[in-house]
């Protein structure tokens, strides 16, 4: 017998988890189509540490707060350099 969910009474577990499954690939499609309307030209694209182009996901908008104070986007290995150990 299939168990019911716990979080939706009306649906069993199986049909539960195909719900968030198509709740995480909607997200994503939409995370994706926010990259995919982003314009170089209003953003800063390049690592600050070593010039590297970064990910769309790491773009900084020229007219953030952030850019105005002078950060810049880190590339994942240079991000991976810093250590953020804060104990």
């Amino acid at each position: 017998m299939t168990e019911m969910s716990k979080i939706y009474p009306h649906m069993t577990e199986k049909e539960e988890q195909e719900h968030f499954r198509k709740l995480l690939a909607e997200e994503e499609r939409q995370r994706i189509a926010q990259f995919t309307q982003l314009k170089a030209e209003d953003h800063h694209t390049h690592c600050r540490d070593c010039g590297r182009f970064v990910d769309k996901s790491r773009w900084l908008l020229k007219s953030s707060a952030w850019a105005q104070r002078g950060q810049r986007p880190l590339c994942a290995p240079c991000f991976a350099e810093y250590d953020f150990d804060y104990g």
